[in-house]
């Protein structure tokens, strides 16, 4: 019996149900009497029923998780958010790991400054991102938000107050979708819950597809048509191209401090375990230390977190229960349907599968849940969408204007391979990230602004992630944003606003050696040309 049933009958009053069955079987007993192929046809018309109502529910329960809007409230509010320099945005935080300047960086801080977010911090200038989140004095709360990204290739398009909210909502979203897969009595009894949100990825790389970090982890919610009859084949642009996102990308990781913390915390100490060793690789570890990637980490990390929640899966699923998984596949709790990663590898077992793999070193379940991070990927590009293999699932969309003509020759100059859809979101204010500041008569709203979308999927993300090995696009596609052409009075706009004591501080960046670089010294004149582009 499902959770919402059994919540059901337990209003009943125990008399009431020993009266009902009393009825019903005396009901039964007659009928068997007098006609038992009847009763038989009765049986197999109610069993009939209750599957064909089952299925149904649970089709429009999983059209309507679809459909929502992740990331607002559910009348549709989005939450303010005081940004740039002010002290409100000391909940919110954004850790930009780089060592030193360069045009790229420039134009993040340019995109995250004109939007309102609050000043970024620079690591590894002289630290780590793992030593910032050690400092105490960097934030206000364990509970502040943390966003880290990479800083030469990464670009925010919409503002803060619709980050956190959709972090927010995606959150819930994933917390229900989570309970779902594990059932309502493991999900409670282990109290899952999301906290850190990497962005999503189709290729598990440079991991083995064969690892614990690739072959544990869940099939991807999204729809298995996304790219027609080419979803999860090698028959599109490349091998990958057409694999629906189900793996993380480190490079944008949001979350809570604390929680973020131990996911570095851990990083580290696997990263020093590999060092430790002699270098060379195993079957399922390249030489050092997968060349050093920390994304093979964190890959790990979650392979290893899913494997256990499959396993606190099984340890909380019934005789009964897995009974009836049998002929119901689709109920809460349920085995994990079968799925595709890459190389065309298709997972049958996330525990054990049938095609040679790495073997879990702890297959062993655990009460005290030492390998759960509370980590999970941002399926459908809603927070940052990255660009390997998947260039060709996006274009820059005014959602004003007709859409297939905008996608026919998008800006990157690939074929979009799916039938495009980009309904525009309702999460963002006319009067905030940067638009309060053109004249109230000429102000433009955000549909009418090219904005980068994954028109596969049909979300418009919080920022890009260029992580392509090609790094055109990233020279290409920069006169593409919505403020070209606007940037600089943008720019100056956001330093009208601060006090006059913080005026030289705006587009600026923290860095861990404690000091504050400015703008001008971050981003010299003769950059100009590469970061303040005209428009053609």
């Amino acid at each position: 019996m499902s959770y919402p049933m059994m919540k059901r009958f337990e209003g009943f009053e125990s008399g009431r149900l020993v009266r009902l069955a009393s009825v019903l079987a005396s009901i039964l007993q007659v009928v068997w009497r007098r006609n038992r192929r009847l009763y038989l046809n009765l049986i197999a018309i109610v069993f009939t029923a209750a599957f064909v109502w089952y299925g149904q529910n649970a089709a429009a329960t999983r059209a309507d998780w679809n459909a929502l809007q992740s990331w607002t409230t559910e009348d549709g509010l989005v939450q303010t958010f005081a940004g740039g320099h002010s002290s409100d945005s000391e909940r919110l935080h954004v850790v930009l790991p780089a060592s030193n300047g360069a045009p790229q960086l420039c134009k993040s801080m340019l995109a995250q400054t004109i939007l309102g977010y609050p000043a970024p911090n620079l690591v590894m200038w002289n630290q780590t991102t793992l030593a910032w989140l050690k400092e105490p004095s960097h934030y206000t709360s364990e509970n502040d938000l943390v966003v880290m990204a990479d800083a030469y290739d990464v670009w925010f398009q919409l503002p803060p107050e619709t980050l956190i909210a959709r972090y927010h909502r995606l959150v819930a979203n994933e917390n229900e979708r989570i309970r779902h897969l594990m059932g309502a009595r493991a999900f409670d009894a282990e109290k899952i819950s999301t906290k850190v949100i990497f962005s999503a990825s189709k290729r598990c790389g440079p991991n083995d597809p064969h690892s614990i970090a690739c072959y544990a982890v869940p099939g991807s919610p999204l729809p298995r048509n996304v790219f027609g009859a080419i979803t999860d084949t090698r028959f599109a642009h490349n091998a990958w191209a057409g694999l629906r996102q189900q793996h993380l990308v480190s490079g944008f990781i949001i979350g809570p401090v604390g929680d973020m913390r131990r996911i570095f915390e851990r990083a580290n100490e696997r990263m020093k375990e590999c060092l430790a060793g002699d270098m060379k690789g195993t079957q399922w570890v390249r030489q050092n230390c997968h060349m050093g990637s920390d994304q093979s980490f964190f890959n790990d990390m979650f392979g290893w977190q899913e494997f256990h929640r499959e396993l606190m899966r099984r340890h909380h699923r019934t005789a009964w229960e897995r009974f009836f998984d049998r002929f119901m596949p689709w109920r809460d709790g349920a085995p994990p349907r079968l799925h595709v990663i890459e190389d065309a590898v298709v997972v049958d077992d996330p525990i054990d599968p049938s095609f040679p793999h790495q073997p879990m070193p702890d297959p062993e379940y655990h009460a005290d849940q030492p390998h759960e991070l509370g980590i999970t990927v941002d399926y459908f590009s809603e927070l940052s969408h990255q660009t390997s293999n998947a260039l060709h699932d996006t274009a820059f969309v005014k959602h004003d204007a007709p859409l297939r003509p905008q996608t026919k020759h998008p800006a990157h100059g690939q074929v979009i391979m799916c039938s495009p859809h980009a309904p525009m979101p309702n999460d963002l204010l006319d009067d905030s990230g940067g638009l309060e500041f053109f004249d109230k008569d000429e102000r433009p709203r955000w549909e009418q602004l090219p904005l980068y979308s994954e028109v596969c999927a049909g979300t418009v993300p919080i920022a890009v992630h260029h992580n392509w090995y090609k790094k055109e696009p990233i020279k290409t596609l920069w006169p593409e944003m919505w403020w070209t052409g606007n940037a600089k009075r943008l720019l100056d706009a956001r330093r009208d606003q601060a006090a006059e004591s913080e005026r030289e501080r705006v587009g600026g960046a923290e860095a861990d050696t404690g000091e504050s670089l400015t703008w001008d010294e971050l981003c010299p004149p003769e950059w100009d040309g590469e970061v303040f582009p005209e428009r053609d």
